[in-house]
């Protein structure tokens, strides 16, 4: 029994010291919707799927600015990265551009889309692991005071990422990249009259407390990233490989639902705190989603034009797209 006891103990003992420990890197503050919904999420379901085997710890933008953590997941400081496209239009817009197709992980794979994708981080030094939805629909704005007139953006500073520039100015407004970590403060002082978000977060950043309102109808839609290190991926094993690639995939096909539902729960809370929605007028309602499309399409292409004018051609072909008539 004793002899038993020991090979138990001696064979626990190596499975412990055989897991590979796995940093990431968040765009997103770590109490934030899009970290405990998304990356929470995979790091749980990698590390149930390896049962132990693999192990990843996660850093939130505190340790790197999210405008600066492409370059040490690519060069192997860190082995995996959750961020948004917009952060490192500075580096290629192929990320970003992925904003203006419809949410469909199914098709994204099928079409060809996904693998495009892939092949071009690739020679950034990265691997794509999955392209989580958040939503079926993306986008909205925190505006301290009501919208009353069109275009309804008109003459407000609103925080946004590059992803929303477009679409702020054809409202009228005039856009501040800013993170997300900034806008509480900024609107507290006066310096932003509001904010272009997704979905979730609001209630987490406390937004409520320095604003009145969020912006009905919603629009476009929004996805994240999770990146490899991809000499650290080519260095798994086969298995390690494959079950972080599956487990990518089977995120990409719940996040969507499940933010869907969490945002229809942070709407009502933040309407007993004390917000109120504010509607755009008819005029720009109908245009919003071609606003924002379009200006993701323009700005993917400003930035890396050969490879999201391909990136775009597949998405037309395969009616994943909104064209502007």
């Amino acid at each position: 029994m004793k002899r038993s006891l020991a090979l138990v103990i001696l064979t626990l003992s190596a499975s412990h010291a055989m897991a590979t420990e796995l940093r990431m890197l968040t765009s997103y503050d770590q109490t934030s919707a899009y970290t405990r919904e998304v990356a929470q999420r995979y790091i749980t379901k990698v590390e149930e799927a390896s049962q132990g085997a693999l192990k990843i710890g996660l850093n939130g933008p505190d340790v790197v600015s999210p405008f600066e953590q492409l370059e040490p997941v690519s060069s192997g400081v860190f082995d995996l990265l959750y961020t948004h496209g917009a952060y490192h239009t500075n580096t290629t817009g192929v990320g970003a551009a992925m904003d203006a197709v419809f949410v469909d992980p199914d098709a994204t794979h099928e079409s060809g889309l996904w693998d495009f994708i892939d092949e071009h981080y690739n020679d950034l030094g990265l691997k794509l692991i999955a392209i989580p939805p958040l939503g079926s629909s993306g986008f909205q704005y925190v505006l301290k005071e009501p919208i009353e007139s069109t275009p309804g953006l008109e003459g407000r500073r609103i925080r946004g990422s590059a992803t929303y520039t477009s679409i702020t100015q054809g409202l009228g407004g005039t856009p501040v990249l800013m993170s997300g970590g900034d806008v509480y403060s900024s609107l507290d002082r006066g310096v932003i009259d509001g904010a272009a978000w997704g979905l979730n977060g609001v209630e987490d950043f406390g937004w409520n407390e320095v604003a009145g309102y969020f912006t009905k109808p919603t629009f476009g839609q929004t996805y994240t990233y999770l990146f490899m290190n991809l000499a650290s991926f080519n260095a798994l094993d086969e298995d390690s490989q494959t079950l972080l690639l599956e487990q990518g995939k089977a995120l990409e096909n719940e996040t969507a639902a499940i933010l869907d539902e969490l945002a229809q729960q942070e709407w009502a809370s933040l309407k007993e705190k004390g917000m109120e929605e504010t509607y755009f007028q008819q005029s720009d309602a109908e245009r919003l989603d071609a606003l924002v499309n379009e200006g993701i399409w323009q700005l993917g292409v400003d930035k890396s034009p050969e490879a999201v004018s391909n990136m775009r051609a597949i998405a037309e072909q395969n009616n994943m797209t909104a064209t502007v008539e």
